[in-house]
């Protein structure tokens, strides 16, 4: 089968077959070099030469490296920059890659966070914290999950809007399934608004199921996790566009999740 992205891969070296990059048939021959010295194939069903450097359509690498690099790039238990992470693909794999490259598989192997069954109601903590792309300030929502210790939604913004905060928690109550037992957060007025409107609890079953607390209260479990980002985010300094940092908060609160030990 064709592998067409960076999750269909094989950590297995020497385990991928060669194929046509056009037909994806695996009848071909050799057909000289090109001028680097690696060998040309062409194709004995379509007639398509090509050089056989990655399992991937159009790519120059093969998927098990990519992988790699983006997920040493985006683990939460790893803190390391881009040109760190050349300099380790140089001396592992002995592959010369560029940063912008790196930066390239990042933006290309982007996940978001699905929809799951959730069997009971849970807690949740929302909060939002403040960070740089190109010295220009953008906020970063955050609603957590305190049962299941795990990221139901998040997004980045300029500014925090009511629209924001009905995104948030629109998203993450479509990821949940069902509205949560409690919500907690930092009295900010927006989420009060939100919570209203999106999670539509009756008056008094609001008062007591929207506790309000500061971040060393009961909303301290969702500060750790913000200090954790801020921590990763400082390693690289800031951010050099937008796609980029939604491209690594895709990823980062992807390998958070799938953590067994995310706390």
């Amino acid at each position: 089968m064709i592998q067409t992205d960076l999750t269909s891969f094989s950590y297995k070296k020497g385990s991928l077959v060669e194929w046509c990059k056009k037909c994806g048939a695996q009848h071909f021959y050799r057909k000289g070099k090109n001028e680097n010295g690696i060998p040309r194939y062409q194709c004995r069903v379509c007639g398509f030469r090509f050089v056989w450097t990655s399992d991937l359509p159009r790519r120059n690498f093969f998927s098990s490296i990519m992988s790699f690099a983006v997920q040493m790039y985006t683990s939460p238990r790893m803190g390391i920059s881009l040109r760190g992470i050349v300099e380790i693909l140089q001396k592992v794999f002995a592959v010369k890659v560029s940063y912008e490259a790196v930066r390239q598989w990042v933006l290309a192997a982007k996940q978001r966070i699905f929809p799951r069954k959730i069997a009971r109601a849970t807690r949740w903590h929302a909060d939002e914290t403040y960070f740089k792309i190109k010295g220009k300030g953008f906020w970063l929502w955050i609603v957590y999950c305190r049962d299941t210790k795990q990221v139901l939604s998040w997004r980045v913004s300029r500014s925090r809007t009511l629209a924001d905060a009905k995104r948030v928690l629109s998203d993450a109550l479509r990821v949940a399934g069902m509205k949560p037992r409690s919500i907690v957060t930092d009295g900010l007025w927006q989420y009060i608004r939100a919570i209203k409107k999106v999670i539509a609890w009756p008056w008094q079953e609001y008062r007591s199921r929207h506790v309000v607390d500061s971040g060393i209260g009961k909303n301290a479990i969702i500060e750790r996790l913000n200090r954790e980002v801020k921590r990763r985010i400082k390693w690289f300094s800031t951010f050099q566009s937008l796609a980029g940092a939604k491209a690594f908060f895709g990823l980062w609160f992807y390998h958070h999740n799938r953590s067994r030990h995310a706390t």
